[in-house]
Parts: C-alpha cells; structure tokens; sequence
C-alpha cells in the first residue's frame, strides 16, 4: 500500500536479493535530492534501506560549484538471504552533474541532474551445497527534476527520476537441464534494455547541521516484470554543511 501512494503522489540503484521462490536482479536505490541555495553548500546522507525482499544502505553525497551548478556520487548497496533458495547482494555506484534554481526567499527549490550508474549483481541459486550462481550487470542513465522545499528544521522535497537501463551477464554456471528457469531467465537479461520511472518522496527533519531524513523511492515500468524489486524506504541522516 505505500507504494502505490507515494506512486500516486508522484514518486536506484541496484541491489539484487531472493525471496522463497524469485530472484531480483533489480531495485532503485534512494534518490538523491540536496535541495541547494547558494554555491559551496555540501551534504552527507547515510540512509538504512529496506525493499521488499532486501536490506541494504545508501551513501549520498552531494556539492554546489556555484550558484546553480552542482554535482553528486551515491553508493547503494543490498543484500537477501534465504537458506533454501539461495541469496544475492548487489553494489551500485552513480555520477551525476546538474542545475539547481532557489526561489527568491530561497525556501523553494527547482533542480535536475543527470548522470550515469553502474553496477553488478551476484545471484546464488539454492543452498551452498549445490548452489549455481549468476553475476550480472547494470548500465544507468539518468535525468531527475526535483521540487522541494527547505529550511534549518524541515525539508520536503517530491522527485521524478527517469531511467535508462541496460543489462547484461558477465557470468554464470547456470545450465537448462538443471535449472531451465533460472536459466533462461538470467539469459533474457543479455543486452536487455528498460525504461523505469522511479519517483520519491523526500522528508527531512532536525536541526541545521543535522537532519534524520526517511525517504520512499519506488521503481514503476510498463512492463509485467518479476526480476525487479521495486521499492526502497530508507531511513538515516543528513548533514549538510558549507565548504569555504
């Protein structure tokens, strides 16, 4: 039910787990949303993050140039376990460049980045004892407008991420005569491309310096597709500061 009300109301990356009988290779990390006011502006944000079938965490880390151009690098991480069916984990970095516009009280913000992601997925089919693995990949690119507002005690901001994905197979002992699913369902993944629209809703709240940030980001497609886990809610903190 949170997802499709956050989708609704306007809702990366990757990270790959098990549950009782599925394996993703697929989930949006958190997006990163500064909400910037003037040049030298920097912040830090540890997030906890949980999906449907998976935990995880993402690191994001952002910085104005000037006084409308920034940058940012965010780390995502995931992992799921499931002693019969097997496990995955999945680590995933982006790059992005972008412009940010403040309103004249500077409390409303306007900002859009684009970037590009990569990350690796490996996948461990049954127990240990007889267990096939995959190792696949993913190829980002990204654009995301934001809108929000800020101050020393709140932030709320509402995002719109598009993305471009590309995916592949380095790798994998998985074979037709014992595991034709897994199989051809790793297979499909050669040089596949998708189109996701991964929305978020942004909440911070604290003091100047540090703010506990929880956060909803959800993965909507056009396609009926059982190899993405298509949300994560994150909670940690934020710590924006000045670099003079």
């Amino acid at each position: 039910m949170i997802k499709y009300f956050f989708t609704t109301a306007v809702l990366i990356s990757i990270a790959i787990i098990n549950t009782s009988c599925t394996h993703y290779y697929y989930a949006p990390s958190a997006n990163n949303v500064p909400l910037f006011k003037e040049k030298k502006e920097a912040r830090i944000q540890a997030q906890s993050s949980e999906g449907n079938e998976y935990s995880g965490f993402d690191i994001q880390t952002a910085y104005a140039l000037s006084n409308h151009a920034a940058m940012q690098l965010n780390l995502f991480h995931a992992s799921g376990n499931d002693g019969e069916y097997g496990s995955g984990s999945g680590l995933y970095v982006e790059a992005a460049g972008g412009y940010y516009m403040p309103s004249h009280n500077k409390h409303w913000v306007f900002e859009t980045y684009a970037g590009l992601g990569l990350g690796g997925v490996k996948n461990m089919y049954g127990n240990f004892r007889k267990a096939e693995e995959s190792k696949t990949s993913v190829t980002k690119f990204f654009i995301q407008p934001s809108y929000g507002f800020t101050s020393n005690h709140f932030d709320m901001a509402l995002s719109s991420k598009f993305s471009m994905i590309m995916t592949g197979v380095n790798h994998s002992t998985l074979t037709k005569a014992n595991n034709e699913f897994y199989y051809t369902e790793v297979n499909s993944l050669k040089g596949k491309s998708f189109f996701f629209w991964e929305p978020g809703v942004i909440i911070k709240a604290g003091f100047k310096n540090v703010k506990f940030i929880t956060q909803v980001t959800c993965t909507v497609n056009n396609q009926t597709m059982q190899i993405v886990d298509d949300t994560n809610l994150s909670f940690g903190v934020a710590m924006p500061f000045i670099i003079k």
